[in-house]
């Protein structure tokens, strides 16, 4: 449910902004004139897919993980693919699990034809998912890496406001998961528990992101939200 995060999913205030500010870029994507031959990279299940509606001879998926069932299965820092073979690269949270991201931006640039886009997004201010601390990126970190296309846009996405909540959200999944591991089938009865503090905390973060975007406290919420974010969108071109 990435595409569609729900209101009482733990990862709802990192997914949304990233959904929404996908939704709108992804738009063009699959209308006439678009690319007609996207790669989407570190596809997993292809929780986008349905936001770029080209062709399914056109899109392609690519994963190292092979359970995901891809069309290639390769990894991100040396592509199976000839130089130039598409029109766009859709990349989502996958730069930051990569061994070398500087290679692995090569590796898009390189398969992107001339005038070809990637759309790219990776954590900035996000809890690591594993044990193994991956990688992190500001802005500057990534204009560097994209030094070889042509950079669009940087989006921030999410901040400081929803932060608190969001840390709140994956204490309890994590409790969830330890008593997983220690009793088995009887922590089904913390799932409610901890689906009912998602709710609550999720509603209460998104009533201060909405708060720092609008009304009389929007000039200094908005300041202290855009210190934190949580994601990074790069759309970049190559020349």
């Amino acid at each position: 449910m990435r595409g569609r995060p729900r209101m009482w999913d733990h990862d709802y205030l990192h997914l949304r902004p990233l959904a929404e500010d996908l939704r709108v870029r992804l738009a063009t994507w699959g209308r006439p004139g678009g690319p007609s031959r996207i790669l989407d990279l570190g596809s997993g299940g292809a929780p986008y897919r349905d936001l770029v509606g080209a062709s399914s001879g056109g899109y392609v998926r690519c994963d190292a993980d092979r359970t995901f069932r891809p069309e290639v299965a390769g990894r991100a820092e040396r592509l199976p693919f000839a130089e130039g073979v598409f029109d766009a690269v859709l990349c989502t949270q996958v730069l930051e699990l990569v061994s070398d991201p500087g290679e692995t931006v090569r590796e898009i640039g390189r398969v992107l034809a001339s005038g070809g886009i990637v759309c790219l997004t990776t954590p900035g201010a996000y809890p690591y998912d594993s044990p193994v601390p991956g990688h992190r990126f500001g802005e500057r970190q990534l204009r560097e890496l994209f030094s070889g296309l042509t950079v669009i846009e940087i989006l921030p996405q999410g901040g400081m406001m929803a932060a608190p909540f969001l840390l709140a959200n994956v204490a309890a999944r994590e409790v969830v998961l330890a008593a997983r591991r220690r009793t088995g089938g009887a922590a089904v009865v913390l799932r409610p528990v901890a689906g009912a503090i998602h709710l609550v905390s999720n509603a209460c973060g998104r009533l201060l992101e909405i708060l720092a975007s609008h009304g009389p406290l929007a000039p200094f919420l908005g300041a202290l939200n855009r210190r934190f974010p949580m994601n990074f969108l790069v759309l970049a071109v190559k020349p």
